[in-house]
């Protein structure tokens, strides 16, 4: 069930692309809140350092987003609230077996408690009813357990007794993000009402697409760079042919050394992926006992090589 699964964690600091694929399917128009102090959610969620204080930026350094850094530049959020929602995505992408478009959407609703206007809003985070059907639509065959403390579902973490697909516990969007300790909006997000999820509540955290450049000013900065070039390699070709012989093999020596310890450190890393592959095809199979059996000699072969 993906306990001993071990996908690399690329956890997108700023899910920019999928923030653009949630703005062109999401309506409304939310107007944020221009005014407001921030509220805890209670539930899961821990409380705001900065409650009762209005949303405000958050710098680099110790204090950093550690998730959710779309939101820096105004939120109400903290590591305290960040450093949750990271190791809920990192198990998610460690044990769940989620797609990739899953851990993207996942990790934004995860990230809707450093929303500023989800944050001026008491209870717990409101989340439009469309956004919980696509990530549940996403992550319906993600692993899932039960915390026994909150009674909410999350992702499993490795050390659960009962971890199931998503689809096992719950049947639809709505009843994902309630199970998962979120507020759902039925209704089609409005002024009166906002929900997180719509395409006013995200668009304001889209990077601006960076601006084309023109052929000819590309010519313009290459044109540089290639002069340089060719200067510093004329400059190495001078500085070889007036080394003495002893000089010229060991500058040999040195490459060829630094050679090997890159293509051994390459073949480590392609025995690691070869191995992680093989072990998932023996899995899927050879069932339970004869996918343990063949993983364990794989692991034997590949150790041999």
């Amino acid at each position: 069930m993906g306990r001993s699964l071990t996908k690399k964690v690329f956890l997108i600091q700023s899910p920019i692309l999928f923030l653009h694929l949630l703005i062109s399917f999401s309506s409304g128009a939310t107007k944020p809140y221009s005014r407001g102090v921030c509220v805890s959610k209670g539930g899961r969620f821990p409380p705001y350092e900065s409650q009762g204080k209005p949303p405000k930026s958050v710098g680099r350094g110790s204090d950093d987003l550690t998730l959710c850094q779309v939101f820096r530049k105004k939120t109400c959020c903290s590591p305290a609230q960040t450093n949750l929602a990271f190791v809920a995505v990192r198990n998610l992408a460690t044990y769940g077996e989620a797609s990739e478009e899953c851990l993207h959407l996942f990790e934004l609703l995860e990230c809707s408690i450093c929303n500023p206007n989800v944050g001026v809003q008491p209870g717990p985070p409101r989340i439009c009813a469309s956004f919980c059907n696509k990530v549940f639509e996403a992550c319906k065959d993600a692993y899932f357990a039960s915390n026994a403390h909150t009674q909410m579902i999350g992702p499993c973490g490795g050390n659960e007794i009962i971890c199931v697909k998503t689809s096992n516990w719950v049947s639809n969007g709505t009843s994902f993000c309630e199970a998962a300790g979120f507020s759902v909006q039925r209704n089609d997000d409005s002024r009166k009402e906002p929900c997180y999820g719509s395409k006013a509540s995200l668009e304001p955290v889209v990077e601006p697409r960076p601006r084309r450049v023109s052929k000819k000013k590309k010519k313009k900065k290459k044109t540089p760079l290639k002069t340089e070039t060719l200067s510093c390699f004329k400059d190495l070709l001078h500085w070889v042919r007036v080394m003495t012989t002893i000089q010229k093999v060991s500058l040999g020596v040195s490459f060829l050394v630094a050679g090997m310890f890159l293509i051994r450190r390459w073949n480590k890393g392609h025995q690691k992926q070869r191995l992680a592959a093989i072990q998932r095809a023996a899995r899927r199979l050879g069932g339970k006992a004869n996918g343990n059996s063949y993983s364990a000699a794989v692991n034997r072969r590949v150790v041999q090589s």
